[in-house]
């Protein structure tokens, strides 16, 4: 029989050949007469049209690119839509945002000013604009060449649509048609593909703050560690199968990769008509996964500095929860932070979280709403402490409680995510200057979300696996038994999950034993975090992480956790 690895393997390399094989042979490419013209693009083409080549570009980019969508010259071909968000027209979703930005231009690399999610005026879109590239093709002429990739942003949400754009430009401000295409995503409820062309304006202008963006990308950079394919992995571990880190449905990827021992093997970033030019720079969103990186870090460094945080009352801190019934009088952050609150309506297998309530939650644009529903949502039915259920709404609790917390210890203006974060985690790693910006409600209050709304590189992902792995210390962020409790080392207070045998969740982590696959003789768990719709990253005792993005709803891993124990041995024996 053929091997299932073997046959997934083969799927994606099929999946990625039809797709690119297939436009390279119906598309136009863009030529200088095509992107100076006004012939419309009947669809998309292959990404190596939008591909940087090696000539450096004989202009040099510096100022304000500017475009608008026209809906004669924007397309859509919608291939999944769960919640019929392509058939309102006033979400207007086959429509680019309005494009207005400055780029600099840091030798061939050319860079937004402005990076990290951008509201827009659009009724559905953001965008995220990434760097780019720029170069000389010998047809140009005297025209220069350049390419961004951007990613566009469900207003609200965490939901990420991939994105390239390319066109022409000289010193003087002469620009062509600006190309583009959205043919990937990280979104489990709309999968669509999007391409147009749009009459661009460009404005050479210098810029007061190129200095000190060129050096926070010259910064970022040389945090990154040094990539290298899958493939690699049978040469410099041998006997290692990088078959199967493979996720569990192929067509579902958007990156997957492993980080051991200092180097990052990384796939590719396949989209449906060819791999995407700038894997690199791909965003990713993090759902649940900063229920860890955020929700969890934020408390212990919180607990670390103030250790009476851990059992302050929920409704002392929050007067939005102190509701007649009293079910958060004696609620703590520790409470939050586990999930076992004992409101709830469903102990069920996240029945609470997939209900239709929960959609007043997500799509509440302020914080006050989102605050109200989140203190009134969920009956009592229990003692806290006793019983995990699964609930996004904690979370939120959580983080609107560390920053009361935090602005009475520290000053009105503290924010969490600023403040710990950034101050003392992504900032000093160098992660991507996307990562250091977080999802907001709409509003004056700005709250964070904390349990969601994260962004980041494939290499931020890399660097947050050393981090939380230990090759780098953590001097004075948190206390030893915490940070040991969220890494499964002490496993003396942590929750059990009564759907999943075999899994557990402690200070906002999930951890699963492995010892029944390898097999070891005792029990030895891994911490590991898991986003909605196919995002999982996992932290294997051997100093190795592996994740992947994906948006079919599928977290299997167990396979890649017993191939890395070839690695070196990780059993706690």
């Amino acid at each position: 029989m053929f091997p299932e690895h073997l046959a997934r393997l083969v799927l994606i390399l099929a999946v990625m050949c039809l797709s690119a094989c297939a436009n390279t042979e119906s598309s136009r490419p863009f030529d200088t007469t095509f992107l100076t013209g006004t012939e419309p693009l009947p669809g998309p083409v292959n990404t190596d049209e939008y591909a940087p080549g090696n000539k450096p570009a004989r202009h040099h980019f510096q100022g304000v690119l500017r475009f608008t969508m026209a809906g004669e010259t924007s397309h859509i071909e919608v291939l999944k839509d769960s919640f019929g968000v392509a058939m309102d027209p006033d979400l207007h979703i086959n429509l680019l945002p309005d494009f207005s930005f400055t780029l600099i231009q840091d030798e061939q690399v050319i860079l937004p000013v402005l990076r990290g999610p951008q509201r827009m005026q659009h009724p559905y879109w953001e965008y995220i604009i990434e760097p780019g590239r720029t170069w000389q093709e010998t047809a140009d002429g005297d025209w220069s060449r350049a390419s961004l990739p951007f990613a566009l942003k469900e207003k609200n949400q965490n939901c990420l649509h991939n994105g390239l754009l390319t066109f022409l430009f000289k010193d003087d401000g002469s620009v062509s048609r600006v190309a583009y295409q959205v043919g990937s995503e990280t979104c489990q409820y709309l999968h669509i593909n999007l391409w147009g062309m749009a009459s661009a304006r460009y404005i050479p202008q210098e810029s007061t703050d190129a200095g000190e963006v060129i050096v926070a990308w010259r910064e970022e950079t040389a945090a990154r560690p040094t990539v290298k394919p899958l493939d690699d992995l049978a040469t410099d571990y041998p006997g290692f199968n990088p078959d199967k880190l493979l996720p569990p449905v192929a067509t579902d990827i958007t990156v997957y990769g492993l980080m051991a021992n200092g180097v990052h093997y990384r796939s590719d970033c396949p989209t449906r008509f060819g791999p995407y030019p700038y894997c690199d720079e791909i965003d990713l969103p993090s759902y649940s996964l900063a229920k860890s990186i955020f929700a969890g870090l934020a408390y212990m460094m919180i607990v670390r500095q103030w250790p009476e945080f851990k059992d302050r009352k929920i409704s002392s801190l929050l007067p939005e929860c102190r509701l007649p019934d009293g079910r958060w009088d004696d609620v703590t952050p520790h409470d939050l932070i586990k999930m076992t609150t004992g409101n709830y309506t469903s102990a069920g297998n996240s029945v609470d979280e997939d209900s239709a309530e929960m959609t007043t939650f997500f799509l509440a644009e302020s914080h006050a709403d989102k605050l109200r529903f989140s203190c009134e949502a969920w009956p009592r039915q229990q003692t806290p402490g006793a019983r995990l259920v699964y609930h996004t709404t904690d979370h939120y609790l959580l983080g609107t409680a560390m920053n009361v917390f935090l602005r009475q210890k520290t000053g009105p203006e503290a924010d969490i995510f600023r403040d710990l974060m950034d101050k003392n985690i992504f900032g000093p790693l160098h992660l991507s200057q996307t990562s250091q910006i977080t999802q907001r409600s709409y509003d004056k209050a700005a709250q964070p979300f904390t349990a969601y709304g994260l962004f980041f590189k494939p290499d931020d992902i890399a660097n947050i696996g050393v981090f939380l792995n230990g090759g780098e210390e953590h001097p004075g962020l948190f206390r030893q038994q915490d940070f040991a409790a969220a890494m499964f080392v002490d496993t003396s207070d942590l929750m059990r999950w009564g759907h999943t045998r075999g899994e557990a969740y402690s200070l906002g982590f999930w951890g699963f034993d492995v010892a029944p696959f390898l097999p070891c003789s005792s029990e030895t768990w891994i911490p590991f975090m898991s986003g909605y719709g196919g995002n999982i990253f996992v932290l294997l005792p051997n100093g190795v992480s592996y994740y992947y993005f994906s948006d079919g709803g599928h977290g299997a891993w167990k396979d890649a956790a017993v191939e890395i124990n070839n690695i070196s041995n990780y059993c706690k024996d």
